[in-house]
């Protein structure tokens, strides 16, 4: 009654300005009532899901405390909006809210395991590791790199959000009265945070992780013909061009390069004569098999990438088919992954394919590829080798009477290091064979044959507790590109080519990257493209790049 009264004995105008209070108040009501309800009515999921979604990027970043309190911020947001989007579908809630929490936490624990390993979070490169990867491969990664610590982690990690999801569907929500105010100052600071520097965010989740969701790779090319135009530059004509491509393979283990074990007696013969020409500064464009074959093969080049995919750029295969040679793709890697091997693209465009891996029971060891060319002597011939080379696992890439490297040969290592370090060496020494053997089929032709890694590997050489492939800090990225790059010409090539065998001798200290392999073939072939000179720019035995 004497509320009634004061505002009956205000003026008009006192109150207009009390209604309008009320109508504010009651929309500043709603509007916190929609967004704090996340907060007031879940706090426990929202906070469980908060903490297992910046685990991963607080973990990673643990040394940079302004960094970590941003990620955290950033992730709060994120967290809300999940929270918020869930509680509004009530009806799916149940179900879908214990999934949420058992998903991000098996993404949080991939990503602890990949930045311990590889020195970076989970990333679309990975993803596109795992689509090209088939059951043999996965068999032999989990064999080698997930140890029964990492094996118990996963399963208590698993085990823990499994049974706190399915308390969580079952649990009533949770009240916690007047706490939703701290909640609402961290979204608030997360939102300043995130506005006040965007560029973070742009790096975190573009440039550094580049998750594309991209799966361009997944292609048939032979539905991407490119038809390129090409004319000659010499009268002469090669019979037979082979390129070997290895794997794994990195120089620092290469006797060839210098490194003080026997690994390449063979292919030093070679070179001792003459026949084989050894480059020192070659470097592959990528670090993992997946990302190289992109570049190795076509005119895709790392420094000037135009917008156009990998795959609407011409290729050494349509090529040389242009150019009269018959190609062959001959192969110890797998013809099938998740989504298919890229390399296995390329395979499929050429005139004859044969994968090691299809026939049934066959031996595994690269050196079930000699022998199975079926390249006719009287016509031109590319023939393209693939090799297993010495990828991981190190002792399954070699039969039994290659173990010529011992674990007491490497006392000066640490002990953990001596049996990866010699079953390593061992894959080298049969490589060494391999592509002697290959070699071998050739020495009475007119051949020339180009052998190089797709990449290299980190065996110990920028982490003492490492080997593998590059993991993401810039001295393991460095190791992961140093290739070998070799070419053995026959004597009858060196009678019939020699000024191109001079420029090879040449040019071997040139810097060059494989990105630009497919110029040198075009270069040794006697073509170039009708419509540029991009052969003679970026060929490793011309004077260009």
């Amino acid at each position: 009654m004497q509320q009634n009264l004061k505002e009956e004995r205000r003026t008009p105008c006192a109150q207009k300005y009390w209604h309008e209070r009320r109508y504010v108040k009651a929309v500043l009501s709603l509007i916190k009532d929609w967004l704090l309800y996340p907060f007031k009515h879940d706090l426990l999921y929202f906070m469980l899901l908060w903490v297992i979604i910046s685990l991963p990027n607080c973990y990673s970043q643990r040394n940079h405390i302004v960094y970590v309190l941003y990620l955290a911020m950033m992730y709060y947001l994120i967290t809300y909006v999940i929270v918020l989007a869930l509680n509004v579908y009530t009806k799916v809630a149940k179900v879908l809210k214990p999934a949420m929490l058992l998903l991000a936490a098996l993404v949080a624990m991939l990503n602890i395991y990949c930045y311990n390993f590889y020195g970076c979070l989970l990333s679309n490169d990975f993803v596109q590791i795992i689509a090209g990867t088939n059951m043999d491969e996965a068999k032999e990664y989990f064999e080698t790199f997930v140890s029964w610590e990492w094996g118990v982690l996963f399963t208590m990690g698993i085990a823990i959000s499994v049974s706190v999801a399915m308390m969580l569907s079952r649990l009533q929500k949770v009240h916690l009265g007047k706490l939703w105010v701290g909640a609402i100052v961290m979204l608030l600071l997360s939102i300043v945070a995130i506005g006040y520097n965007s560029g973070i965010l742009q790096e975190e989740f573009v440039n550094k992780h580049r998750w594309t969701f991209n799966f361009e790779e997944v292609v048939d090319l032979r539905n991407h013909s490119v038809n390129p135009q090409i004319e000659r530059t010499a009268a002469g004509q090669i019979e037979q061009i082979v390129i070997i491509l290895g794997e794994s393979f990195s120089p620092g283990h290469s006797s060839l390069y210098g490194y003080e074990k026997e690994t390449n007696p063979l292919l030093s013969k070679e070179a001792e004569k003459g026949n084989l020409l050894v480059f020192n500064e070659v470097k592959s464009p990528c670090t993992s098999t997946t990302a190289a074959f992109k570049y190795l093969l076509n005119t895709f080049q790392v420094a000037k990438e135009d917008g156009e995919p990998w795959y609407k750029h011409a290729n050494i295969i349509e090529v040389m088919k242009k150019a009269g040679y018959y190609v062959e793709w001959i192969s110890n890697q797998s013809e099938i992954g998740m989504f298919d091997n890229l390399p296995s693209g390329h395979a499929r465009i050429c005139d004859d394919k044969f994968f090691l891996g299809n026939e049934e029971g066959a031996d595994r060891y690269d050196g079930g590829l000699i022998g199975r060319s079926n390249a006719a002597e009287e016509r031109k011939n590319l023939v393209i080798y693939h090799l297993m080379g010495q990828h991981v696992t190190f002792q399954e890439r070699y039969p039994k009477e290659y173990e010529h490297f011992k674990k007491d040969d490497y006392k000066a290592n640490p002990e953990h290091q001596r049996e990866i370090l010699a079953a390593y060496d061992n894959a080298t020494l049969y490589n060494d064979f391999v592509v002697s053997s290959l070699i071998d089929l050739y020495k009475e032709k007119d051949a020339i044959v180009f052998y190089f890694s797709d990449h290299g590997l980190d065996v110990f050489d920028t982490d003492p507790h490492y080997f593998g492939h590059a993991k993401a800090t810039e001295a393991s990225q460095k190791q992961g590109k140093k290739i070998p790059f070799m070419i053995y010409v026959s004597p009858l090539f060196k009678e019939l080519h020699a000024e191109i065998v001079d420029r090879m001798r040449i040019a071997s200290d040139k810097p060059f990257c494989t990105d630009k392999f497919i110029y040198a073939v075009m270069d040794v072939a006697g073509y170039r493209f009708a419509d540029n000179d991009d052969v003679e720019k970026y060929s490793l035995f011309r004077n260009g790049q």
